[in-house]
């Protein structure tokens, strides 16, 4: 394995363990110390996630014609810099809005050019893999801030978990301020390329729209899992960490098991499958009041996220002209989940407060929606009609 792509895992698990952290953190921090009430806790995440979809979609692009250095050094710089200390020294519930959407601004330069930079950095005709160790990579980062950060609050101090992601958002820019020796793949490599070309557009499409809804789901619960515990399941902190763990463990292991798996990828009938169940889980969830449910229900949305991304990831990748463009709309689109999670589940909580858990109803709900559109998509393009277009 080269140096570059060493260091680029390193760094995307610093990365994610501290962002995932803050997205956690920072709805904790407002629910204990500022008495924020579910809607109040969706708009934070609403906040950070609009600002990393639009710079994400316009970094995508911008990568492509500056190359990548250029942008994910600054981000990683404002996220480490500038952003978490912001955020751990916020006294009250406007300085938490006021430095969610810098957080969405650093991110949204870090990720999608970090991406297209692993895309060049991976072996001809070894895109699937490489981009599996990395998906991996990130999905191990983020079960350490998921638990890291929220037990060192509920042990010590929110500046204590704080500082831990501080550090690790640094750790990645250290990992990343020596210049990555890359050789740019070459136009003719195409043989991943070459299939999706002739018969993988509604493949992509249907990630796309998956990949949509995974998100929506993960993020509007993570959102609301401080509040759902507190009023639920009568839960400390460090056990709201616990099951955000379980949840993230699950798409850990999502990736290790589909980075060893080949095939599946040209055929959406498991997606399809994760996805009825991931949303039937959700569904039951919202009427059950024990912990054990909990634990044993909602890692399949950890699941189904590891495919869906999956899928979008490894397709808009292999397009290697395209890799930069794809890469912001594959963040972009997953982000536009992020984002509108967050502020349905939570506005969806406001409005019924005798029904704690009916943001995994709304999460379930629109899973299932998703699933609808995606077979329609699949039905219009099915028999190689996408090559024809």
């Amino acid at each position: 394995m080269s140096t570059a792509r060493l260091r680029i895992y390193a760094a995307a698990f610093c990365m994610d363990a501290a962002a995932y952290g803050a997205n956690l953190l920072l709805p904790m921090r407002a629910l204990k110390s500022f008495e924020a009430d579910p809607l109040e806790l969706g708009l934070i995440g609403t906040i950070i996630q609009a600002t990393y979809t639009i710079v994400c979609i316009l970094t995508g692009r911008l990568s492509d014609r500056f190359g990548s250095r250029a942008l994910y050094l600054p981000g990683a710089a404002i996220v480490s810099l500038v952003a978490l200390p912001a955020i751990c020294f916020s006294d009250s519930l406007g300085d938490l809005y006021l430095a969610a959407p810098i957080l969405g601004v650093g991110l949204g330069f870090y990720w999608a050019p970090l991406e297209r930079e692993m895309g060049e950095a991976s072996n001809p005709g070894n895109l699937w893999k490489t981009a599996g160790t990395f998906n991996c990579v990130w999905a191990l980062g983020i079960c350490l801030g998921s638990y890291g950060g929220p037990e060192l609050y509920n042990w010590l101090s929110f500046e204590a978990g704080t500082l831990l992601l501080v550090v690790l958002s640094g750790l990645a820019l250290i990992f990343l301020l020596p210049p990555l020796q890359i050789k740019p793949r070459p136009e003719t490599d195409r043989e991943e390329a070459i299939e999706i070309g002739s018969g993988g557009t509604h493949l992509l499409l249907v990630a796309w729209v998956a990949n949509f809804s995974a998100y929506f789901a993960i993020n509007g619960i993570t959102n609301q899992l401080p509040y759902l515990g507190k009023k639920h399941l009568e839960i400390d902190l460090g056990m709201v960490g616990l099951l955000a763990l379980s949840l993230n463990l699950a798409r850990f292991g999502g990736f290790f098991t589909l980075r060893r798996l080949k095939g599946w990828n040209y055929s959406p009938a498991w997606l399809f499958l994760i996805q009825l169940l991931a949303a039937a889980s959700l569904l039951v969830l919202s009427g059950a009041d024990s912990l054990s449910h909990y634990f044993i229900l909602l890692p399949l949305l950890g699941i189904f996220c590891s495919m869906s991304y999956s899928l979008s990831f490894y397709y808009g990748l292999a397009a290697s002209s395209k890799a930069g463009r794809n890469s912001g709309l594959h963040e972009g689109i997953l982000s536009l989940g992020l984002m509108s999670g967050p502020l349905v589940c939570g506005a969806a909580a406001w409005a019924l407060p005798d029904w704690p858990a009916v943001a995994l109803a709304a999460a379930g709900g629109l899973i299932l929606l998703a699933l609808v559109v995606e077979l329609l998509i699949f039905k219009k393009y099915r028999g190689g009609k996408d090559g024809e277009r």
